[in-house]
């Protein structure tokens, strides 16, 4: 057990504690078995050790309990909060932002799968918050045959069904953003269109004129796939070097690369600093709760959090376009908003 890392130890411990107190049939660790893994002395622990060794199959039961599931693909990480400013909300308080500026177009969620709300030409806006909760299931059965701790797992499930609902609701933001924010997009078109050094560029620029710092390029795997073809002409050496060799780049111009297989694949998103885009306001972070679900004979376990979403500077989101779809379609013209002087704020 030396070669384990603390979890697995106290992974294993827990495993094996309540392993004894099915096969224990003298009851001698009946006292151990009701106590908690941080609680039982190494003594104890030995005891069992010996006890399951000795018996039929003890340790083979353990270890088959520590096994990781078989996974079809890799577990989703999202990537929306890295886009946006965090706003820890005190309880009881409102989510108001007073802007600097108010002929910057906002646009915000107002409740989870409502339609994007826009507001234009506002001193003061509100980012509603809702609650955002993802629920999974198992029976009573699962958690007796299968092979890994069903609980753990079904924890990571529901934290990554948040995650994922977070992101689809944040690049919905985006798109809005730009539809209806002052920045022209980039259109990317003619057969073999791909993303290449330039309308990238045009991109940062777009952010870049606004007096604003582009920070982070949003993108769908296949638009990311299309930077890594990049040749000596469009990739310095050592990046060309790099990219050959690990397959991945990290950042380009100073922005961040940011890939998630939920950004529409026709749309690549470049935007300024969180702190100068948009607000998160959180007023409870994720929680997972389970219960014991008798009439079904299930367990359910759930993950909530009260979060909302909101953009309040349009001027830091520029799109590149690589589908059909105009920005005129929407009845949006698209020439950019003029920036306003000094003089015109007086």
């Amino acid at each position: 057990m030396n070669t384990l890392s603390t979890t697995q130890k106290d992974l294993f411990t827990s495993e094996m504690i309540k392993l004894v107190s099915k096969m224990d049939k003298g009851n001698q660790f009946s006292r151990v078995a009701a106590t908690e893994v941080g609680n039982v002395s190494d003594d104890e622990k030995e005891k069992m050790f010996q006890f399951l060794y000795t018996g039929p199959n003890g340790l083979k039961r353990v270890a088959a309990v520590m096994q990781e599931p078989l996974k079809e693909r890799v577990d989703y990480f999202g990537i929306g909060r890295r886009l946006l400013q965090v706003h820890e909300v005190p309880v009881g308080d409102f989510p108001i932002y007073d802007k600097d500026i108010p002929e910057f177009a906002s646009v915000k969620i107002a409740a989870l799968g409502a339609p994007t709300q826009v507001e234009f030409k506002i001193k003061r806006v509100i980012f509603p918050t809702f609650g955002l909760g993802r629920v999974y299931k198992f029976g009573y059965e699962e958690q007796q045959v299968r092979l890994f701790p069903m609980f753990d797992r079904a924890k990571e499930r529901v934290a990554i069904s948040v995650a994922i609902s977070e992101d689809r609701e944040i690049f919905k933001l985006l798109e809005k953003a730009s539809i209806y924010g002052p920045n022209p997009w980039v259109y990317v078109t003619g057969a073999g269109a791909y993303l290449n050094r330039q309308s990238l560029v045009l991109g940062w620029r777009q952010i870049a004129r606004n007096q604003l710092i582009p920070a982070t390029v949003v993108m769908h795997p296949d638009r990311y796939a299309e930077i890594l073809l990049w040749k000596s002409d469009e990739l310095d050496q050592v990046t060309l070097n790099l990219t050959t060799e690990t397959g991945s780049i990290g950042k380009l111009f100073g922005m961040q690369l940011l890939v998630s297989p939920k950004v529409n694949p026709n749309q690549v998103y470049v935007t300024t600093t969180p702190n100068k885009l948009g607000r998160i306001p959180l007023r409870k972070e994720m929680e997972i709760k389970i219960w014991d679900y008798v009439v079904k004979a299930a367990f359910v376990v759930l993950a909530w959090e009260q979060i909302g979403f909101g953009i309040h500077n349009t001027y830091g989101v520029s799109r590149l376009e690589f589908g059909s779809t105009k920005k005129s379609d929407y009845g949006v013209p698209e020439n950019p908003t003029v920036m306003p002087t000094p003089n015109d704020l007086l």
